[in-house]
């Protein structure tokens, strides 16, 4: 069978998919606390997220997961992490890869 879906409706999905992201809730301690997407990184079909806790005030803490949200604060992905910062930085990484499928209805 030919390619059905062609490369544009692949960066349609892309697209498409990566703007739905608006922020991230990161659970640390037990407290849900918003965190802005720090980067986000396209790459052919990957779109990959990422989300930057730099704040002093959680050192120490354990850091239980994180969730991916749109902007009307619906989760759209969940990482589960169980990590006590420390005094640097800790970046907390979401990797989607989209793919599309034809099957064929007989």
């Amino acid at each position: 069978m030919a390619d059905v879906i062609q490369p544009l409706m692949l960066d349609y999905a892309v697209t498409d998919a990566d703007s739905h992201f608006d922020h991230a809730l990161v659970n640390i301690s037990g407290e849900l606390v918003k965190y802005p997407i720090h980067n986000t990184v396209i790459s052919g079909r990957s779109i990959r997220k990422y989300v930057f806790l730099d704040d002093t005030e959680v050192i120490g803490k354990q850091i239980l997961g994180a969730s991916l949200m749109d902007d009307q604060g619906r989760t759209l992905a969940n990482q589960a992490l169980n990590v006590v910062k420390n005094d640097r930085g800790f970046l907390i990484g979401f990797e989607f890869t989209i793919k599309l499928e034809v099957k064929a209805v007989v």
